[in-house]
Order: structure tokens, then C-alpha cells, then sequence
């Protein structure tokens, strides 16, 4: 498999169409990252023809992967498990060591008595490893025949830990020709608990000037990492709350996934990517790739 970013992808599913749109998606970066593929479902109870039903489905969705497009057929694996869906989904990430789950925001079943939708928020938050988030809205609009892939929004905010998405970016861009926007956003302020509540303080031009000088070389320096590797890059800066312009210039981009890390408290001023990328998880309307430091990492031990 020659050590790449993505061996193992997981798809967890429940039998429904929606769910059965990860599939697409996870297949184009399975086929891209030649990775091993494990389909997985989880039957809430002990019964046996629940069991037996998800299984003959899971196998079915692997039969038609397994087929040989062009080149390699897929590895693909299919696994059914008792219990309650989102921890067994990441106890089995956990164990297999897989290097991302793909799933999908919202839906109601098919076969299985759980929804997407809120197993997929547990995943998201819980899961130590990335996570690819499908939003039901767009998978329905467009189905999963088109890339979501060929234009992708990097935001960054300056700090090592809001960097870490930025190799799978590189890796997924460089293999699947995709056209990458790098955006920064230079907060004009933040907000301050008060007495009163929550004042909005606003940043002094200087410091504000500052950031913005520190955060365009910084991009330019990012932006050089794509282009050095043939991928078409550009850098964005400006100015505003960090959610809402990610938000906004993902749609004037024409970016249909937003590759962010989940968490990370920069160095040049304190935009807290937990918070950011929550408020876009939230608010946002494309797909979303969240990544996060690795537990073990310096910089994710609280200071």
C-alpha cells in the first residue's frame, strides 16, 4: 500500500439512500489512496435477522465496490456489531487504526432503528481520528456522481494546530487534481466576558495591521506547498468573525468541502478553531473534513 495518508476509510451505514451516498465519495478517495475499505453497520439489539439483513446489505455494497472499475480492485471489508452506533463506530476506528471515517450529517434509517444524524454528531465530536461529514441537504441536491473534491476551502489561522488538515489536503489535492483555496481570517476583535455579559472588544489598526502582515506571509509560505507539488493554490485574507467568512467564501469559491482542524488556539491571536469550527459545522452548507491533533501531540496537552 506503500504508506499512504488514508490505508483504512470506514463507512459506517444503516441502510438508507443517504447513508449510501458516502459510499461514492469514500470510494473515489479509496480508489485515489488504493486503501482498504470497511463497511460497517450496527444492530442496536441481539436480533438475529436484523443481524443477517445488515450483513446480506453491507455484503451486497461491497460486491458492486469490489467490481474492477480500472486497475486494482478495492479491498473492501464488511463488519456488523451490537451496541449503541456512534461508540462502536470509534471503538472500531480505534482498533483497526483506521485513518478516516466518512459520514453522512443527517438522515432517517433504512434498516437500522438510529439516525445518522445524531450518531454522526457523536462521531464527530468523539472520534480521535478525521472525519469526512457529508451534509445530507447537499448529498440529496447533487447525489454523490459528482466530486466534492475538485474545489476544497483550507482554513488556517496561523498556529500548528490549526495546520493539521493541511497534509491531507496536499495529499488528497495532488491525487485528485483539485483547485484549493488557502483562507485566513484576521479577527477585528474578540469577545470578553464582562459584568455585563459579552462585550465585543475591538483589536487596536495596529495590532489588527500586525496580524494581517504575519498572516499573509504565513499563507504565502502555505501556498507555496501546493504549487510546489503542481496543485493550483490561492491565498484569501481578510477581515471579519472567522465562522461566518469561512462560511461565506466557501460559497463564493465554489468550494464543496471545507478541510478544517477541529480544534487549535493560534498563536497569532486567539481564534479558538474549536468554537470556529463548531459554529461551521453548524451553520455551513458544504461538506466538511475535520481533522485533529493527534492525542499524544505536544500541543493538544492542555497548557
Amino acid at each position: 500500500m506503500g504508506g499512504s495518508m488514508l490505508e483504512k476509510i470506514l463507512i459506517p451505514l444503516d441502510g438508507s439512500k443517504l447513508s449510501d451516498a458516502a459510499l461514492g465519495h469514500g470510494e473515489e478517495l479509496a480508489r485515489a489512496f488504493d486503501s482498504e475499505l470497511h463497511l460497517l453497520g450496527v444492530c442496536e439489539g441481539p436480533d438475529e435477522k436484523h443481524h443477517r439483513l445488515m450483513q446480506a446489505y453491507l455484503e451486497k455494497k461491497a460486491e458492486v465496490m469490489r467490481r474492477v472499475v480500472s486497475g486494482k480492485p478495492l479491498n473492501v471489508k464488511t463488519v456488523v456489531l451490537c451496541g449503541e452506533p456512534a461508540s462502536r463506530i470509534i471503538d472500531h476506528a480505534l482498533r483497526e487504526r483506521m485513518d478516516l471515517i466518512v459520514t453522512v450529517s443527517h438522515g432517517h434509517t433504512g434498516i437500522m432503528p438510529w439516525t445518522m444524524g445524531s450518531t454522526a454528531n457523536k462521531i464527530v465530536h468523539g472520534a480521535p481520528v478525521p472525519v469526512l461529514l457529508l451534509r445530507a441537504a447537499a448529498v440529496k441536491k447533487n447525489g454523490s456522481r459528482k466530486s466534492i473534491f475538485a474545489k476544497i476551502l483550507l482554513p488556517l489561522d496561523g498556529s500548528v494546530a490549526g495546520e493539521t488538515a493541511l497534509p491531507y489536503v496536499l495529499e488528497i489535492a495532488a491525487k485528485l487534481k483539485s483547485k484549493v483555496t488557502l483562507l485566513s481570517v484576521v479577527e477585528s476583535g474578540q469577545h470578553v466576558h464582562t459584568i455585563g455579559g459579552l462585550d465585543y472588544i475591538r483589536f487596536p489598526e495596529q495590532q489588527v495591521q500586525k496580524m494581517r502582515q504575519d498572516l499573509s506571509a504565513y499563507l504565502d509560505g502555505a501556498v507555496k506547498k501546493f504549487r510546489d507539488r503542481g496543485i493550483e493554490a490561492r491565498a484569501e485574507l481578510t477581515t471579519g468573525h472567522a465562522a461566518e467568512e469561512i462560511t461565506k467564501r466557501a460559497k463564493a469559491a465554489g468550494a464543496r468541502l471545507v478541510a478544517m482542524s477541529s480544534h487549535g488556539k493560534s498563536g497569532l491571536r486567539q481564534w479558538v478553531l474549536g468554537s470556529v469550527s463548531n459554529k461551521v459545522l453548524h451553520a455551513g452548507k458544504t461538506h466538511l473534513l475535520l481533522t485533529k491533533l493527534p492525542p499524544n501531540s505536544e500541543l493538544s496537552r492542555p497548557r
